[in-house]
């Protein structure tokens, strides 16, 4: 990778980089909501057709609660429901503050797999939305990452070329998928020290470096 100097711009992921995410937690909710057995809902979410289909733009928020009303059974409210949805996120702190003291000098964007529902839960509750230079986002483009038409959406949004640019991901195929397109990136292992592999990079100046 090249020297913090050579990158314009830098992408984060959201879910397990800038938010934890907690699938489990979300379907445990739901199992108990629809009184069926958690790995079975689990498997639901996590069904490939359907992650795409949520992720991609293609169900909205009231599709999806339908389609739990129809599969499972679930009567609870609508309000309910995205409750249970959506109130699974918790901030990374570290992360975070990384992200911020990164735009001091650079351009800051998300790059996300997500859902309508998810997000504006996630731009009501927390600051960063609000406080990067933009957005790419699956559902609004129906494009899901590892599809190599996302990041070169991203690198159109930054006006960089790829090479300036910086992803950070926490699945490795995303990460190998945008190196394929040109972008630098760091695959961001939960748990890790996300700052000193950023520091690595030459991207943090001394006084940034030293700071919580």
């Amino acid at each position: 990778m090249p020297e913090g100097a050579s990158i314009d711009a830098v992408f984060f992921d959201i879910g397990n980089v800038l938010l934890r995410f907690d699938m489990r937690a979300m379907a445990a909710k739901l199992a108990w909501a629809v009184r069926r057995h958690p790995i079975r809902v689990m498997r639901r979410l996590l069904d490939a057709a359907m992650l795409g289909r949520i992720e991609r733009g293609e169900l909205s928020g009231a599709q999806i609660y339908a389609l739990f009303q129809s599969e499972f059974g679930y009567s609870g409210s609508y309000d309910a429901f995205i409750r249970i949805w959506c109130d699974h996120f918790s901030l990374e702190r570290a992360n975070y503050a990384l992200l911020r003291q990164l735009s001091r000098s650079r351009r800051v964007y998300l790059l996300s797999n997500t859902n309508a529902l998810h997000y504006e839960f996630i731009r009501g509750r927390y600051a960063f939305p609000r406080q990067v230079d933009g957005a790419v986002l699956s559902y609004q483009l129906g494009l899901r990452k590892p599809q190599p038409a996302i990041y070169e959406a991203a690198v159109a949004l930054a006006g960089s070329p790829p090479e300036r640019c910086l992803f950070i991901d926490d699945l490795a195929e995303n990460v190998a998928a945008a190196r394929r397109c040109g972008l630098n990136a760091i695959h961001h292992v939960p748990g890790r020290d996300l700052r000193a592999a950023v520091g690595r990079l030459g991207l943090l100046g001394p006084e940034l470096k030293s700071e919580a």
